[in-house]
């Protein structure tokens, strides 16, 4: 089997190490795979080299980056066309909106021309949705059309968790649910999961005691992202336990406006940006609590991972994030935009300390037995076996 593999970029974050676990995985099984790449938007941090350092087939498309743009879209099409026919592959399998897009366009031309039994299973993933919090209430219709249009192209629908099998089928209505699977992220969390208690940080790096009690955050620094209410929660936090510090992991066009605030509110020098971080284990091994404040997520995988170092999470109850952290088990759940009640989740895990192992034990057990990449590889073999016999018989 064939598989060809579409992602609009492979940027850090749990898309890029999904898709790459996922076509490694599927390697060392006998399959024959291609993963097929754009360009990084400007300043987000690349996983292309992890990528070619595992060894799985790669081609860069450059015009296929996350940006829109008619005439670049267009190139992307035609580039991404004459792979499709060149490689004559039995999966063309897509992942994020604009290489589902485009991807799946190109599958549909290369299927009207084959044979029932020469045709390619089209599967598209969404690893999270852009039907809210990004777009205006124009364009949130224009896109949820377009999805839906699409879906009667594809033949299978991947979602990461059960809520957002939900938003899809039911919610938004963008396909129907005899087309959708369940199907979690599998990452490759073993460095994390055994991980010590006491292992090696970055407190001295960041100037914290061991006293500290550390906030931390990763990933990208974005709009939806919705940092000013993690950092006015925080203050809050801080005002009321003065041994709280935060630090921030990843860039990204909002850093700039997070540390106004920081300063604005006069907690800067209990605020540490530190960039995109290499070594997980040692960034999570800093950490006492993990916080997500999104105003939208697909499957989050910073919070996977703090779970997999067996830290607590405070997140707002958005989108799949309930799929992956269970409230008052393995960390606390608060409506989003809520500066107060983030701000009170902190204050209670950071004046418990039983509470914030307990919670961590249990999420690291969640983690390890929910998102191994091998139980992913496992999945998605069967899911192309069943669905190419659907296809062509």
């Amino acid at each position: 089997m064939h598989i060809l593999r579409i992602i609009a970029r492979l940027n850090v974050g749990g898309p890029a190490r999904h898709v790459s676990l996922l076509n490694a995985g599927l390697e060392a099984r006998g399959y024959r795979t291609l993963l097929v790449y754009g360009a990084l938007d400007t300043g987000e941090a690349s996983l292309e080299g992890p990528a070619v350092e595992s060894g799985i087939p790669l081609v860069r498309v450059d015009d296929l980056g996350r940006s829109v743009r008619a005439t670049s879209d267009l190139r992307a099409f035609v580039a991404l066309l004459r792979l499709i026919f060149r490689e004559q592959p039995d999966v063309v399998h897509t992942h994020t909106a604009k290489a589902g897009t485009l991807g799946r366009l190109a599958a549909l031309i290369y299927n009207a021309t084959r044979r029932r039994r020469g045709r390619a299973l089209v599967v598209h993933t969404f690893h999270g949705h852009v039907f809210e919090g990004y777009f205006s209430p124009f364009v949130n219709r224009l896109v949820r059309l377009t999805e839906r249009t699409l879906a009667r192209l594809t033949d299978v629908i991947i979602t990461i968790s059960p809520r957002q099998q939900h938003d899809i089928v039911t919610r938004f209505a963008v396909a129907p649910a005899a087309k959708t699977v369940v199907v979690p992220l599998g990452l490759d969390l073993d460095q994390l999961l055994e991980m010590p208690m006491d292992a090696p940080d970055l407190r001295a790096a960041i100037g914290a005691s061991p006293t500290n009690v550390i906030v931390g955050y990763a990933g990208r620094m974005v709009p939806v992202k919705d940092l000013p209410t993690l950092i006015r929660a925080f203050a809050q936090a801080q005002a009321v336990v003065p041994a709280l510090r935060l630090v921030l992991a990843g860039d990204g066009p909002e850093r700039a406006t997070a540390e106004a605030l920081a300063r604005e509110l006069g907690i800067a020098e209990r605020l540490h940006f530190m960039g995109w971080v290499d070594d997980l284990p040692r960034f999570y091994a800093t950490l006492d609590i993990f916080a997500l404040s999104s105003l939208n997520e697909g499957t989050p995988v910073a919070a996977i991972e703090a779970m997999a170092a067996a830290r607590p999470v405070v997140s707002t109850e958005v989108g799949g994030v309930p799929d992956v952290v269970e409230h008052d088990t393995t960390g606390v759940l608060v409506p989003s935009r809520d500066v107060a009640a983030f701000s009170a989740a902190l204050v209670a895990l950071a004046r418990d300390r039983s509470r914030r192992v307990s919670m961590g034990l249990v999420g690291r057990e969640r983690a390890r037995t929910r998102y191994a990449h091998r139980r992913l590889v496992d999945e998605i073999e069967a899911l192309y076996e069943q669905g190419l016999r659907a296809l062509r018989t």
